[in-house]
């Protein structure tokens, strides 16, 4: 298809964009963009051929599209979102097999795509003959330059010396109201819209040059091969045998260290777990995220002495033991820091970053499981890409496929006996759990008499973060009049499931 009729295509895009998006929220708009958007995709970068990344990219764009009408939480609208664009670059440079390589490259072609609009496909244009000049005599290269950018500094000239005296702007007072009136006139908003929308269809549709990761993955492999290198000296410090005793010294100090720190939390957190009545803020915060930084760095160590011929070292056997051990120790590590935030959960309730520790924690699980499949069967770093982009993309097809402000809402309160909880938290949930966190005056006063019971601490001295009944109440009221009243003014491009069950839920209350 020719640049113009690319052109063209991108302006309609954008003039649909806007017609769905503008003054609407998300709903039954964006699955009727992304109807519109992925065939012309599809047909732009022909022939396609689809291998098993591009096939799991388009369905799982297709379960967040779905998921976007049924649950329609931020989370799935902005991981669909991603998926859209990871999917115009899976398109236009076809044959990537790692989903991390996939993401990376169509991140920068979200902005090499608006510059390439202006140049012809990101490429020097090559006048030879008279007859190209004739051609190119108008085209949208000299309409920038010639017209486009000398206009733009006029114009900034004239704000400026407008700025600076009265006696020039009011020669040019009659064209600024007129400009001001046709403004007016316009829906401006409207044009910000379809220019966004532009943006969008150029990131979509546009084509660029890949900036090398493309290549790089199409020329990685899933096993090493040793590389033979001749020495000349006879002794060399760093040789294959000076790395192997290295490494054994190291990770076997490593093993009886992880192994105590392993010992204590079977001691006081497996089996002797007792909660002195804090906010466990350290226990879990920085405690967690701590040890999550330090099985990242085992991993790193792993990886570096099992980076390159060291993998070949017919005597490396117990570097492998002691490297397996030591990633084996770290996975019971992992334990401990689902079992730290098991405790928080039991005590202060779900919470959007306590759902997310627990699915990052199963990534970082599968990730210590590669590690052990690299080491003992000689595989490539490009291979730890591979499998762990695709158990994210696995991973993320299931955290938009549930609704979690609906289950935070009924866990909480279910388990107001024995879980702190957070009014001001649950009051700012999505519309979806509006009628699970609607109370009457009497049910919160029981909670909050029995929260007061439970609790060790006194609520009263948390006033100034935690929210009383009466603030949380008429503030869950008002955004229950808000969403009746934006949902009975709802246009139907916003429509979606979860909004239609919950005004019918809050009609039956």
């Amino acid at each position: 298809m020719k640049k113009k009729q690319i052109v063209l295509l991108n302006l309609l895009t954008a003039i649909i964009f806007a017609l769905l998006f503008y003054k609407n929220y998300v709903g039954l708009n964006l699955l009727l963009f992304e109807i519109l958007v992925v065939p012309i995709m599809i047909y732009l970068n022909k022939p396609v051929k689809f291998n098993k990344l591009n096939i799991s990219v388009l369905a799982g764009l297709g379960i967040y599209a779905i998921m976007v009408l049924i649950l329609n939480t931020s989370w799935s609208i902005f991981v669909n979102i991603i998926t859209l664009f990871t999917l115009s670059g899976v398109l236009a440079y076809q044959g990537f097999r790692s989903y991390i390589h996939a993401f990376a490259e169509s991140f920068f072609r979200l902005f090499s795509s608006q510059i390439s609009i202006l140049l012809d496909w990101g490429e020097p244009v090559i006048i030879n003959t008279q007859k190209d000049n004739k051609k190119n005599k108008f085209g949208i290269n000299k309409v920038v330059y010639l017209i486009i950018i000398p206009f733009s500094v006029l114009i900034l000239f004239i704000v400026l010396y407008t700025s600076a005296s009265s006696k020039f702007y009011a020669q040019f007072e009659e064209i600024f109201s007129a400009f001001q009136r046709f403004l007016e006139s316009i829906y401006f908003l409207f044009i910000i819209f379809i220019i966004f929308g532009s943006i969008v269809a150029n990131a979509l549709y546009m084509k660029t040059k890949p900036v090398g990761l493309h290549n790089l993955d199409l020329n990685s492999k899933d096993n090493l091969f040793r590389i033979r290198k001749r020495n000349y000296i006879n002794f060399k410090p760093t040789g294959l045998k000076m790395q192997y005793l290295s490494g054994v010294v190291l990770l076997a100090s490593l093993n009886f260290l992880i192994m105590y720190f392993n010992i204590l939390d079977f001691i006081y957190l497996w089996f002797g777990f007792e909660w002195d009545g804090t906010f466990l803020k350290e226990f879990v915060h920085e405690g967690t995220w701590v040890l999550v930084f330090s099985i990242f760095l085992s991993a790193g160590i792993a990886l570096f002495f099992f980076r390159r011929n060291l993998n070949f070292y017919s005597k490396n056997k117990w570097l492998k033991r002691l490297t397996i051990l030591w990633i084996a120790q770290n996975m019971i590590m992992l334990v401990s820091v689902v079992l730290r935030n098991y405790w928080y959960i039991h005590y202060f309730g779900l919470a959007y970053k306590r759902i997310a520790v627990l699915f990052f924690l199963l990534l970082t699980l599968v990730g210590l499981i590669t590690i052990i499949i690299k080491i003992t069967n000689i595989k490539s770093s490009y291979y730890l890409w591979k499998v762990n982009g695709f158990a994210l993309f696995t991973v993320l097809v299931l955290t938009t496929c549930v609704n979690w402000d609906l289950h935070i809402a009924k866990y909480n309160f279910k388990h107001y006996n024995r879980s702190l909880i957070d009014f001001r938290f649950m009051a700012k949930l999505n519309n979806s759990a509006l009628p699970y966190t609607i109370k009457t005056l009497e049910e919160l006063e029981e909670i909050n008499k029995i929260q007061e019971e439970a609790m060790p601490f006194e609520l009263s001295e948390h006033r100034s973060y935690l929210w009383d009944i009466y603030t949380y109440q008429v503030e869950v009221l008002e955004k229950r009049h808000r969403f009746v009243e934006r949902y009975e003014n709802m246009n139907w491009l916003e429509w979606n499931l979860a909004d239609y069950q919950t005004y019918q839920k809050l009609q039956n209350m």
